[in-house]
């Protein structure tokens, strides 16, 4: 609709007032003005049918019934109307404006006063146009919207298509996790791969924020690993068998993209042969927790965000592994959800948790979640890497 262009329609059986109707609407301060006469109910009906219609001038005088001007407003509402009455009684006046009136004139006046006529529509077309720009706004707000939540799903499509499996065996380890993003879209991701027949890498990797900015991060973050994999088996670098290397070329990466994110990342390499862990932390809490040989506890390790620092340190690590074990890690956003006062005791509830058996990641997170809590303010990701025995 153009918001420059208005259509008024006048209902009136009296060829006069019609005719009176006109000559004043033409002196309107309104250079795109249609006026549309309609004798009758029927061809209103049509023209509010068809046409968008911004005022419409009822001349009860002539046609006589407030049950149908009381319809016809209902219907045009919140766009005005206003009533054309025979006598300026106040039985009239009320009964008008009782029947959906927005302004009230006596037949008489339209001679008398037509000044206030015409002021009166001016008055009643500028609030209709203000109406029909608040209709355009919200139309072309909800287009918008609705683009918009076509784009996350595509893009939520293509973040499910990176992830791995969600259970997976590789060299002879079970590799399982849940993610929950807290809207569409994840800033959580993780990952796991075979290096070769003797390594394997997995890593969680926790970007700042949410929505579609931070999972364009992880987007990124595949491709990052999965080029190092790459370059590895065509013997141009070998930086993905160490997790620091991997850390310190994500880092690198992060700072040219100049996207103003960062994020924290745990990263393993297991080796099947010698069967122990070699990982890096980039600043990543809380930290992973082994359980074997009886023992829960959290692995040690510091180390810088990814994105923020030319120069980070990052510190390497080994930790033997029993013949059978599992590794459980967190996103942050686990400690927005499990109960505990302070950080420390949060942390102690993760060992408990931890310290029990429990089939899966999913059934993990459901046994931290409160109860009746059916949402998550954090995206939440729960990665278990596993060994039965040798």
């Amino acid at each position: 609709m153009d918001l420059h262009h208005q259509r008024v329609l006048l209902l009136s059986a009296s060829a006069e007032t019609s005719d009176r109707i006109f000559e004043l609407c033409s002196q309107c301060d309104h250079h795109q003005l249609t006026l549309v006469h309609c004798a009758d109910l029927e061809e209103v009906e049509h023209q509010l049918d068809h046409f968008p219609v911004s005022l419409l001038i009822f001349d009860l005088a002539s046609v006589g019934s407030s049950v149908t001007m009381d319809a016809l407003a209902q219907r045009l509402s919140p766009k005005p109307l206003v009533a054309l009455i025979e006598e300026g009684t106040a039985e009239q006046l009320v009964a008008a404006l009782r029947s959906g009136a927005d302004d009230v004139y006596v037949i008489g006046e339209l001679q008398l006063h037509p000044d206030l006529f015409i002021q009166s529509v001016e008055r009643q077309l500028k609030r209709a146009r203000y109406i029909e720009e608040v209709y355009s706004l919200r139309d072309s707000l909800e287009r918008s919207l609705d683009e918009l939540r076509e784009d996350q799903h595509a893009a939520q499509q293509v973040q499910l298509n990176l992830l791995p499996p969600t259970s997976q065996r590789i060299n002879s380890l079970e590799f399982d996790y849940i993610l929950k993003p807290s809207l569409l879209l994840s800033g959580d991701f993780v990952d796991a791969f075979p290096i070769n027949d003797q390594l394997s890498m997995f890593y969680l990797a926790d970007v700042s924020g949410h929505g579609a900015s931070s999972a364009l991060v992880t987007v990124l973050l595949k491709n990052m690993t999965h080029r190092l994999l790459r370059n590895y088996r065509r013997n141009s670098s070998f930086d993905i068998l160490s997790p620091v290397s991997t850390l310190e070329r994500i880092n690198r990466e992060m700072l040219l993209t100049s996207l103003g994110k960062h994020l924290t990342m745990f990263v393993g390499v297991i080796d099947h042969d010698r069967s122990c862990l070699d990982y890096a932390v980039g600043g990543h809490h809380p930290l992973p927790i082994l359980r074997q040989n009886g023992e829960v506890r959290y692995l040690e390790g510091k180390g810088m965000p990814l994105g923020l620092f030319d120069e980070p340190h990052f510190e390497r690590h080994f930790c033997e592994l029993d013949t059978a074990f599992d590794i459980t890690l967190f996103s942050d956003g686990i400690l927005e959800i499990i109960d505990g006062d302070s950080l420390r005791e949060k942390e102690d509830c993760l060992l408990r948790q931890c310290s029990s058996e429990w089939d899966s990641p999913e059934q993990l997170l459901q046994s931290m979640m409160p109860a009746g809590r059916a949402d998550n303010p954090d995206d939440v990701a729960i990665m278990r890497v596993r060994r039965d025995a040798l």
